[in-house]
């Protein structure tokens, strides 16, 4: 039985997360509680291959010893209410690859710190329609250096498709990132102001 003086009343308002940035090594000293968040998160998806080929906690890991990983967290407590993480692309990403239709070599072409590119972006269930999402894409974006950020976001995620368009991203085509994964819209959008 839990202690009741740590459990919220039934109704009663969640308290506001706290958010802290992680780099590589800290994410890959412990991705379990991301990767828990992730699984809990798309559990009603878990037997589609781009929420398991690879398993979420060894892309985490992966990706963290990428050059510019970086990962926002949302913290409830000691619980994972939400994340985004992305890292630098280099200059010889495959990042692009089967892209369609056919881009432009200008959209394409990477030099040092031009893109970063956001792989994964999610809000769990309790926090969700309370502007968890635009606080942590905000937040994450408003951290870079680059001159522009992608993303890719699975076809029939309509929601989040609507909200990049209004977080100002483009799409840009469409690609299949993994063999065996469903299609992808790419989207791209420019931090540079002014």
């Amino acid at each position: 039985m839990k202690n009741a003086t740590t459990e919220r009343p039934a109704g009663a308002p969640r308290p506001a997360p706290t958010f802290s940035r992680l780099d590589g090594p800290a994410v890959a000293a412990d991705p379990e509680p991301f990767a828990r968040a992730y699984q809990e998160c798309y559990a009603h998806a878990a037997q589609l291959s781009d929420h398991s080929d690879p398993p979420i906690g060894d892309r985490l890991v992966r990706h963290g010893d990428r050059p510019g990983f970086e990962l926002l967290a949302a913290m409830d407590g000691e619980r994972v209410a939400g994340y985004i993480y992305g890292y630098t692309l280099p200059v010889d990403t495959l990042w692009w690859d089967g892209l369609t239709p056919a881009p432009a070599p200008e959209l394409t072409r990477e030099w040092p710190g031009r893109t970063v590119g956001v792989c994964e972006l999610l809000v769990g269930r309790p926090w969700r329609r309370s502007q968890l999402g635009a606080q942590l894409f905000d937040g994450f974006l408003r951290g870079r250096t680059e001159e522009r950020a992608a993303a890719l976001v699975a076809e029939g995620n309509d929601v989040v498709l609507d909200r990049c368009e209004k977080y100002g991203f483009a799409h840009v085509g469409r690609m299949e990132p993994y063999p065996g994964w469903r299609p992808h819209h790419m989207v791209v959008r420019s931090l540079r102001t002014g």
